[in-house]
């Protein structure tokens, strides 16, 4: 495929929306609430609208929630009421006259990682983003992988600590409720004293790095369980690579650093041997990665 493609990054209060050439560089952008309650015909309307203007070739969308990504159409989603069952895919298509691609926001975050963050280097490699939430991605032999019914790469939902924090997915000791966001701020309400305010992830890793003893054990907490959860994955699918990505992962080595001492005390040491882990800098990698997915068809 010639010419730029379009991603767009549909979450619960707002929508990105990329124009992304070949080399995964964004040429224009633009972003609207999503209004869900306004209903996906609507929404699938102020898209085509927000890109007006625009030349390119294919569209991608990523949505939170599962997806079939054969039909295009959203699965079952907790943040879109309402829009479950709706054919996406079908909708932008007939409204931009382009091919389309459709798929959980995770794996085009990861997509998008992977082709520029990791130049597509390694063979297999395992995504996660870091936000609200914690989503993850599976790269294998070059390829999403994407599993039976479109659900591979759930690494925020499988457990660390049997019977530990309730997780919103309705579980209990999940990654996600020892690595998300509302983790990391109730880990900084009990082990720091001075909190900044506004308390975000982001503010917790200023003080760390400003060397607040309490900000830096709450990212010690957080990359000890990711690095868990991590560890699980590098077992499990034996990758090249582990990329992190999302708000969270500004936190950098703050938040590395500990995953990588959990790393080393792997008494089986073959799958960590030649293991890469980053974290690239921070853009939009959904809109990026569903427009790269899209340009290429998958």
């Amino acid at each position: 495929m010639t010419g730029a493609s379009v991603g767009v990054d549909v979450g619960g209060t707002f929508a990105k929306i990329a124009l992304v050439d070949a080399r995964g560089r964004t040429l224009r952008s633009a972003r609207f609430p999503t209004e869900p309650e306004r209903g996906p015909r609507e929404f699938v309307a102020r898209a085509a609208a927000a890109v007006a203007g625009w030349r390119f070739s294919a569209l991608g969308l990523g949505l939170a929630g599962g997806v079939d990504a054969g039909t295009g159409t959203l699965l079952f989603t907790p943040n879109l009421p309402g829009w479950k069952g709706f054919a996406f895919r079908r909708a932008f298509e007939r409204r931009l006259k382009v091919p389309v691609v459709v798929d959980n926001d995770a794996n085009v975050a990861v997509w998008g990682g992977y082709v520029v963050g990791l130049k597509r280097k390694p063979r297999h490699a395992v995504g996660v983003t870091l936000g609200t939430g914690v989503g993850g991605g599976l790269i294998l032999n070059g390829a999403l992988h994407r599993g039976a019914g479109g659900a591979a790469g759930e690494l925020g939902h499988q457990v660390i600590r049997a019977g530990g924090a309730p997780c919103a997915c309705g579980r209990r000791g999940c990654l996600e409720a020892y690595a998300g966001t509302a983790a990391i701020l109730r880990a900084a309400r009990r082990r720091m004293r001075r909190r900044p305010s506004p308390l975000t992830p982001r503010a917790v890793a200023d003080a760390a790095r400003a060397g607040d003893a309490g900000a830096r054990a709450v990212w010690e907490e957080v990359g000890a369980a990711l690095g868990q959860g991590l560890a699980n994955a590098v077992l499990m699918f034996n990758p090249d690579a582990i990329v992190v990505l999302g708000g969270v992962a500004r936190a950098g080595e703050l938040l590395l650093a500990p995953v990588r001492r959990v790393f080393a005390e792997q008494p089986f040491r073959e799958p960590f041997a030649r293991l890469a882990l980053s974290a690239p800098a921070e853009r939009d990698w959904g809109c990026v990665g569903a427009a790269l997915l899209a340009r290429e068809g998958r």
